[in-house]
């Protein structure tokens, strides 16, 4: 194979200089004068209880985070702090699950019940 046939596939010819990046001027990097508003801790601990309610602790932690939540709301109302959703998911996960669990025990009795009453009345 002849030089100009590698050329031709691309095998020997020079690399081609990529486009030039515009430029732009930096700038020395400095940290922000107020960094802004902090998300409020309570409203942290309610989500964190709230999902505790949901897999550990079934009827405390839903409480917890119905009670921190709304604590928590007071808060940033008051104070302007960041976390208000976080605030208002703990209370709707926090009462959904509460509400589940309320319902899944009058379930549960209820199925003792009926088969309390299927036995037979044979003395035991």
């Amino acid at each position: 194979m002849s030089a100009t046939a590698w050329q031709q596939q691309g095998w020997g010819a020079p690399p081609q200089q990529p486009a030039a990046w515009p430029t732009v001027p930096q700038q020395a990097w400095s940290a922000p004068t107020h960094p802004g508003p902090r998300t409020n801790l309570l409203a942290v601990l309610a989500i964190v209880a709230a999902a505790a309610g949901t897999t550990i602790l079934l009827g405390l932690g839903s409480i917890a985070a119905i009670v921190l939540g709304a604590i928590a709301l007071a808060q940033i109302r008051r104070t302007g702090d960041d976390g208000r959703l976080l605030a208002i998911w703990s209370i709707v996960l926090g009462a959904v699950t509460l509400v589940g669990l309320i319902a899944a025990t009058v379930a549960g009795i209820a199925m003792i019940v009926t088969i309390v009453e299927q036995l037979p009345a044979s003395g035991i």
